[in-house]
C-alpha cells in the first residue's frame, strides 16, 4: 500500500473516530502534498511524500523550540504531539551508531578534508536519504574529519 494510501485511510478513520487533533495535523500534511503535486504537475512517489513529511516534521520540532524559548508549554507541547503523529509515516530512522558506521565506511574508501564536507555530504545525502536525520549525519561527518 502506497504512503498516499496509508494518509487517506487514516484520515478516514480519524474523522469517523471523531480524532479532531489527528484530523487537523493530517489534513495539513495532505494540503502540502497536494501543493507539492500541483507544482510538479504530477502525482508524486513515496519518496517524494517522505521528503514532505520530513519537512513538516522539522517545522514542527522547531517551532517547538521556539514556544520554548518563549515559555509557552502548551503549544510547544501540541507541536511535538504533530511532529510525533507525523514521524509515524516516515521510514525507520537510524540510530546514532549506524550513523557512524555508515559515516566510517564512506570516510575509509573516500579520504576527505574539511573543505570538501559539502561533497562528502552530498555523497551521504544520498546513501542516507529518508533514513537519518541530516543534522545527525552532519555533525557525526564533522567530528570525524576534524579527529582524522
Amino acid at each position: 500500500m502506497s504512503l498516499q494510501t496509508t494518509l487517506e485511510a487514516d484520515l478516514l478513520a480519524a474523522l469517523k473516530s471523531g480524532d479532531n487533533f489527528s484530523r487537523d495535523t493530517l489534513r495539513l500534511l495532505k494540503s502540502s502534498i497536494k501543493n507539492a503535486e500541483i507544482e510538479a504537475g504530477q502525482a508524486l512517489s513515496d519518496e517524494q511524500i517522505i521528503s514532505i513529511v520530513q519537512k513538516e516534521v522539522k517545522k514542527r520540532v522547531e517551532a517547538e523550540t521556539l514556544f520554548k524559548q518563549a515559555n509557552k508549554a502548551d503549544l510547544a507541547a501540541n507541536e511535538a504531539a504533530e511532529a510525533e503523529l507525523l514521524k509515524k509515516y516516515l521510514p525507520e530512522q537510524m540510530d546514532e551508531e549506524g550513523i557512524k558506521a555508515v559515516v566510517t565506511e564512506y570516510l575509509s574508501s573516500n579520504p576527505t578534508e574539511i573543505s570538501q564536507m559539502g561533497t562528502a555530504m552530498g555523497a551521504l545525502s544520498f546513501k542516507l536519504k529518508g533514513q537519518a536525520d541530516m543534522g545527525l549525519v552532519s555533525k557525526i561527518l564533522r567530528e570525524q574529519i576534524q579527529n582524522g
